[in-house]
């Protein structure tokens, strides 16, 4: 989604109506007393429209609560009668303006330790425009063989065209975002390109070979290895097919890999000496983008290495993401997010490694054509829901009409 910057100060005011179950004590706190927080935001929103409210939301992953509420037009917040506790604290707001531009406003903090009464956070909302392209579902943990074995050859990616107007996805490129997998140590980058790049540990593109047209209401499938994975040389214990997948990260570099009807995607990226497509099972950062042309391999130009490290990684541009998502082994390591809030406020996790779930976009409505019409405020945690298994084309997403071999399957 693209960005857009500058700095603007609105100050709002709020009463806050809530009722939970208790919270475990912290170590340090004796007796638990409702407490008074205080929110003063910054906004960088440029001269995107000012909202006339925001939705207030204190999570607490570890004890399962929530809290809402919602501000009036401008003035501080301040938020009576919470328990103490851990907390994401985020607002949100979506604005449509004339019809056609849908503007996103989000701030975030993660893992806050609230405990001191008239407590004070500082929080820092930006804005973005929704994008046509999206990251639909993905399918990174793996799944069981039938002998309880580890399989992750069937690892896809799914995006979609949202919008109500044709894209073409030639030169898209899918960036596994570093570290991978999240780290409590992440890496210091230059400091010219900390605040404004998210940095690739893996790209793929797609070819630049012709067109690649997708209609409104149509998706491609980027798959690790395109091939019906239910079958008895491979896993028949495996929750997908994807001998229909529009595309593949082909690398031969075991026996079992072959290279199947889909168009083999161009690896633009990779500073590792086995080059494949295999995301972490315990959850990456992906970012998609279009450079517009055909990147070059080994092109030094846009490589950066963080401090200490001799590990060479892609620099990205945030205002070049068309849509991110972050995603973890558990909800209870937010802060390791790799993700800007900018691009992703939240975060999504199916809690664990080869159990065969999925991430998908909830719908937010269905057109009179039947279009689907997906959520997308750039917050994983409103966006997303988690499946028991993975589903290509959900929700009866179509295929291009490019792809020729989907009626052979």
């Amino acid at each position: 989604m693209k960005t857009i910057y500058n700095k603007a100060l609105l100050i709002c005011t709020i009463a806050l109506a809530v009722s939970c179950n208790s919270f475990s004590a912290l170590k340090d706190v004796q007796k638990i007393e409702p407490i008074s927080v205080s929110i003063k935001s910054q906004f960088n929103i440029g001269d995107a429209p000012a909202p006339s409210s925001f939705q207030v939301k204190f999570i607490s992953y570890s004890e399962n609560q929530e809290y809402y509420a919602v501000t009036n037009a401008l003035g501080e917040i301040t938020v009576n009668n919470i328990i103490p506790g851990i907390y994401t604290v985020s607002l949100s707001r979506e604005l449509t303006v004339d019809g056609k531009t849908t503007y996103f406003y989000t701030g975030n903090l993660s893992n806050v330790i609230l405990k001191e009464n008239n407590q004070l956070l500082n929080i820092t909302i930006n804005v973005a425009k929704s994008g046509a392209l999206l990251i639909k579902e993905l399918y990174w943990c793996g799944s069981r063989t039938p002998s309880n074995g580890s399989y992750f050859r069937d690892q896809f990616y799914e995006i979609y065209n949202n919008s109500d107007v044709e894209q073409n996805v030639r030169n898209l490129v899918i960036a596994l975002l570093a570290p991978s997998p999240a780290s409590a140590t992440p890496p210091i980058w230059p400091p010219e390109y900390r605040n404004d790049h998210v940095f690739g540990d893996a790209l793929w593109q797609v070819p630049d070979d012709r067109d690649y047209p997708l209609l409104p209401g149509e998706s491609i499938i980027i798959a690790q290895m395109a091939d019906d994975h239910t079958k008895e040389s491979l896993n028949p214990a495996c929750p997908v097919n994807l001998i229909t997948a529009e595309f593949e990260t082909f690398v031969a570099s075991t026996s079992i890999i072959q290279d199947n009807p889909a168009i083999n995607m161009y690896m633009a990226f990779w500073p590792s000496q086995t080059p494949q497509w295999l995301t972490t099972v315990f959850g990456g950062a992906f970012a998609i983008f279009n450079p517009g042309e055909a990147l070059i391999y080994g092109d030094p130009t846009n490589e950066v290495t963080a401090e200490g490290s001799g590990t060479r990684r892609y620099k990205i541009p945030i205002s070049e993401v068309i849509d991110a998502v972050e995603c973890l082994s558990s909800m209870n390591d937010i802060n390791l997010k790799r993700v800007p809030v900018i691009l992703d406020a939240g975060a999504v996790s199916v809690e664990g490694t080869y159990n065969g779930k999925s991430a998908s976009r909830i719908i937010k409505e269905i057109k009179e054509d039947g279009r689907v019409v997906y959520q997308d405020t750039n917050n994983s945690i409103e966006d997303f829901q988690i499946n028991d298994f993975p589903v290509i084309r959900r929700n009866g997403a179509k295929a291009p009409s490019w792809n020729t071999w989907i009626n052979n399957y």
